[in-house]
């Protein structure tokens, strides 16, 4: 089985433009410009002379120090330090951030909102009213504000992740969305939330979904050709790909295990949420009934841990003594994710499941539903279980506790790695700045 490509076809090859950026945030821009003749040369070969693929058409203009246009980003999200859009932005502002990459010839901005991403103060920023992103009323308010501040910065292109826009009823400029999922649409949403939806989704001139599932959601909500909407796959951050090990990681490991009540083996469930929602926690609590699987700890982690923990006893009278909520830092969920006996992500649907490639990179044994998203995100290195048949991941696990499966890790790491390997935290911002040169007048 052939593991999915991390970027759309049309976007151009990810190993080119990963190679240059590599080398500019390893040996900065002038060592880069070296690189891209490199690639350059190489697709000349390759392909008879055909121009170069979006991307290192993009590295090319921003090495040379051409002007670009003025993107001014609404920061709404970033009120938000936690969860898979920040962590995507976390990745897009430091790429952005990269020496030379962003100049006052193509410039940057973010609309303030009480941000809390530490990288957000290295972009200026325009002052606008901080508002709940899950409040649709609230946020639908912002569209005249947001005009004013395109206006008054004399932006080109408005970008927003999350359901803003540059204008109540029709966009004041070219708008660039990029969208994290439709799982709304999927699953019905109430009508404030739905009506602000339609109008960022087909208010907005160009998108980039976070996955070839979300961008194939889109071309069916937006009636477009198969194929035609431009996707690129986040990664995990390199924090993920180091867990400690050693004397010190031992140590840390030791601490978390005695603070948070850890007991191995467990199973840990990352970012779930309520008993009958497209997070699907039921069906992992339903395979644990199974009589095999006794010696089991759930682990819960993300926002409503301690919650979603009493609700699943609450239904499910055999996780009684056996579920608990932790909560953890990056550097401690790196850690649990490679100690756990499985990382399960049981979803319905996800837009792509960054926790999967996550724990993957953490060295996890991951098992997710075979569902959209999670299909793309865990490829061939992560084990699969139908979303609705609790007694085939009761099997996976039932496998995973079984002494005599030893042949199957040294397998899934070979997995691990070939899936990994294409993932280029910095390609997802570069993707937005390539896009957003097209929509430009």
């Amino acid at each position: 089985m052939a593991d999915p490509l991390p970027l759309a076809p049309g976007l151009g090859d990810q190993r080119a433009s990963g190679a240059v950026l590599d080398c500019w945030r390893s040996d900065g821009a002038a060592a880069a410009a070296r690189q891209l003749k490199i690639q350059l040369a190489k697709q000349d070969r390759q392909q008879g002379g055909s121009s170069a693929d979006p991307l290192l058409a993009e590295l090319a203009l921003r090495l040379e120090g051409r002007s670009g246009p003025r993107l001014l980003v609404d920061g709404l999200w970033f009120c938000r330090p936690f969860g898979g859009i920040s962590r995507v932005w976390e990745q897009i502002l430091d790429c952005w951030s990269l020496p030379g990459l962003v100049t006052n010839s193509a410039p940057v901005a973010l609309i303030e909102r009480n941000s809390h991403l530490a990288l957000s103060a290295s972009f200026p920023n325009l002052q606008g009213a901080g508002v709940d992103p899950l409040d649709p009323e609230a946020v639908a308010a912002l569209a005249p504000e947001n005009s004013a501040l395109l206006k008054g910065w004399r932006a080109d292109v408005f970008i927003s992740s999350w359901i803003s826009s540059s204008g109540p009823e029709r966009p004041s400029c070219p708008e660039l969305a990029l969208v994290h999922d439709c799982l709304p649409e999927r699953y019905g949403v109430a009508a404030p939330l739905a009506q602000l939806r339609r109008r960022w989704l087909k208010g907005a001139t160009a998108h980039l979904a976070v996955s070839a599932a979300t961008a194939a959601d889109l071309e069916v909500l937006l009636s477009r050709p198969t194929g035609s909407l431009s996707w690129c796959h986040p990664a995990p951050a390199p924090l993920f790909g180091a867990p400690l090990q050693g004397p010190r990681g031992d140590r840390l490991w030791a601490k978390l295990i005695q603070r948070s009540g850890l007991q191995q083996p467990y199973l840990l469930l990352p970012a779930t949420s309520a008993i009958g929602s497209y997070k699907n926690p039921e069906l992992v609590a339903e395979a644990l009934a199974d009589p095999q699987l006794a010696p089991l700890q759930l682990v819960l982690c993300g926002i409503a841990a301690e919650q979603r923990c009493r609700e699943l006893e609450q239904r499910f009278p055999h996780l009684g003594g056996r579920c608990l909520a932790a909560g953890f830092t990056d550097l401690e969920l790196a850690l649990a994710y490679h100690h756990a006996l499985a990382v399960v992500i049981p979803s319905r649907a996800e837009g792509f499941g960054l926790p999967a490639v996550e724990a993957l990179a953490s060295g996890a044994t991951v098992l997710v539903a075979d569902s959209p998203g999670l299909r793309e995100a865990g490829g061939s290195a992560a084990l699969r279980f139908h979303p609705q048949r609790p007694g085939e991941l009761a099997a996976l696990l039932a496998l995973l506790l079984d002494p005599t499966s030893g042949w199957l890790q040294p397998h899934l790491a070979c997995r691990r790695q070939k899936r990994l390997a294409p993932l280029h935290a910095d390609l997802i911002g570069l993707a937005l700045l390539a896009l957003a040169r097209r929509l430009a007048p």
